[in-house]
């Protein structure tokens, strides 16, 4: 197994990744292996992208799930690229891109170790974004997601707008959307 390098670019990272096993993010030029998702998480994540993916526009938008980067700081040498539950971006018509310099709605997902990170320091590394419209955290068991939506003078709210419950909808209007908290949380099986 080979060492990690002590420091890299945002490209150099993307070429030295596609060669691992694993999932790596790289922040602020160090490569970092975030832990492994609960069942619970990975419903809540891939039914929130089954759910954007089915509305939103292909011809106009991708919806990404895990795999796929942002690249939070483009060229600057040492860089961070964040891999979130679900991205949505603009339609490329690319298909070599490992990851996108623009967002338009970066979804994640709770977890018991990155609650804290999620709602603070990783916010403020996607908000840097000027294409990011929407932010948005789901819980992992419970009905609730905190989304945060640019208004129209295009600023940030001081605090998200908090949708609690089975009859909660979270919209995404960047991207012509809604989702039923019911939809994200239903129970498993028949």
């Amino acid at each position: 197994m080979s060492e990690t390098p002590a420091r890299l670019s945002e490209d150099q990272f993307l070429a030295w990744a596609e060669h691992r096993d694993g999932r790596f993010e790289l922040i602020e030029g160090v490569v970092v292996t975030p832990a492994g998702a609960t069942r619970d998480h990975e419903r809540v994540a891939k039914r929130v992208f089954v759910a954007l993916h089915a509305r939103a526009d292909e011809a106009a938008f991708d919806v990404n799930k895990g795999d796929f980067g942002v690249r939070i700081r483009p060229g600057r040498g040492q860089g961070t690229i964040l891999y979130s539950d679900v991205v949505v971006d603009r339609q490329s018509g690319q298909g070599s891109e490992r990851a996108t310099p623009t967002p338009v709605v970066v979804v994640e997902v709770l977890s018991a170790s990155t609650a804290y990170d999620d709602h603070g320091a990783k916010f403020a590394k996607y908000r840097v974004r000027p294409t990011l419209c929407q932010y948005v955290v789901f819980a992992q068991t419970e009905p609730k997601a905190f989304a945060w939506l640019k208004d129209e003078a295009w600023d940030w709210p001081q605090a998200p707008t908090v949708h609690e419950g089975l009859d909660a909808v979270v919209p995404f209007p960047a991207i012509g959307a809604a989702v039923s908290l019911s939809e994200i949380y239903r129970k498993p099986g028949p």
